[in-house]
């Protein structure tokens, strides 16, 4: 039976696969051009989604160390967070590169005319420190209480995202109200969590 470093590792290989598979499915679809009559939206769409889901596991990973007590979700959790941070940096390239072909003075006012545009840049302007202060030095530089209150803000740009998802969803809101429900369900066990934890602490 492996131990728990082997088990820790097979994790965290496990984490690298989710996180590096859906490029190569993305480049295997494009390559063979399975991508819909429009690549381009497809391309943008299909890393969006990848990040906001990722994103989810993120936050999910606390209430699973919760539940379970098991340290390797703890420690993969970083890991699973900066390929969602990838992702929605991907999302964001592509729609600027590959749907408004880097036109900037077009790109500045679709951000002041959209709102989905501007929730999903805020979205992955939140994240830009989480992900600068997600390794240990920095944690360690800013004191666990500051950086632990920092990174509560991953669901404040979850929160964005799905509400980006959401107004630019035209016909179908399956996907919009299950991310919307992940999120609901993960704050309220976040915030119950923490009530029970200023209980006990008392």
């Amino acid at each position: 039976m492996p131990d728990a470093s082997q088990r820790i590792l097979a994790f965290r290989l496990l984490v690298l696969l989710a996180g590096s598979l859906p490029a190569v499915w993305l480049a295997w679809q494009w390559y063979f051009g399975d991508l819909g009559a429009v690549p381009a939206e497809a391309v943008v769409h299909f890393t969006g989604r990848t990040g906001l889901i990722l994103l989810l596991v993120t936050i999910a990973f606390s209430p699973a160390f919760r539940l379970t007590g098991w340290v390797g979700i703890m420690i993969a959790r970083r890991q699973i967070g900066l390929w969602a941070f990838f992702w929605l940096v991907a999302h964001m390239l592509a729609w600027m590169g590959l749907d408004q072909f880097w036109d900037w003075p077009w790109i500045r006012r679709e951000m002041v005319d959209l709102p989905y545009i501007r929730y999903g840049a805020a979205a992955l302007l939140l994240l830009v420190p989480l992900a600068l202060t997600s390794f240990r030095r920095m944690q360690k530089a800013m004191g666990y209480t500051a950086w632990h209150w920092l990174h509560r803000l991953v669901y404040v740009a979850a929160a964005l995202g799905v509400t980006h998802l959401w107004i630019l969803t035209r016909a179908d809101y399956r996907m919009p109200m299950l991310f919307a429900a992940a999120l609901a369900v993960l704050t309220v066990f976040r915030v119950g969590d923490a009530l029970l934890g200023g209980k006990r602490d008392a």
